[in-house]
């Protein structure tokens, strides 16, 4: 069976229900999927892992700046090359560049992250879940 680890910085109920959302989806999907907040996450925790889905928080409403908590967690994370990964956020007004600012904080991390899901009320669209199968393929 393969694993995904859903990792939520909960700063919000949205954040949460989107990534129980998320990991509910890939459960159903015949997944091993296992939500996991930043402050409990241990790298042992990637072993086995194929997935990654990396939740992050973005400081403002229109030009969101990734919060030092999640900076932090990134740094302290292993190498991630062999598990496949994508980030996810929630927002109010508009998701501005959040993904582009993750993915600097993941450069020699990971090779690529291609995917990415946002949710202004924490609930999979029809296009996430189209998107998630293909992430998942």
């Amino acid at each position: 069976m393969k694993k995904a680890l859903i990792i939520i910085q909960n700063k919000n109920n949205t954040t949460r229900r989107f990534g129980e959302e998320i990991a509910e989806f890939l459960f159903k999907r015949g997944l091993a999927a296992e939500l996991i907040p930043i402050n409990s996450f241990e790298p042992r925790k990637l072993d086995g892992a194929d997935y990654l889905l990396l939740g992050g928080w973005g400081n403002g409403l229109i030009f969101s700046k990734t919060d030092n908590e999640w900076i932090n967690f990134v740094n302290r994370l292993p190498s991630l090359n062999g598990i496949k990964t994508a980030f996810f956020t929630t927002y109010k007004i508009f998701p501005g560049t959040i993904f582009k600012k993750m993915k600097k904080y993941l450069k020699g991390k990971t090779d690529e992250v291609t995917y990415d899901f946002k949710s202004r009320d924490g609930y999979l669209s029809v296009s996430d879940k189209l998107d998630l199968n293909d992430f998942i393929r």
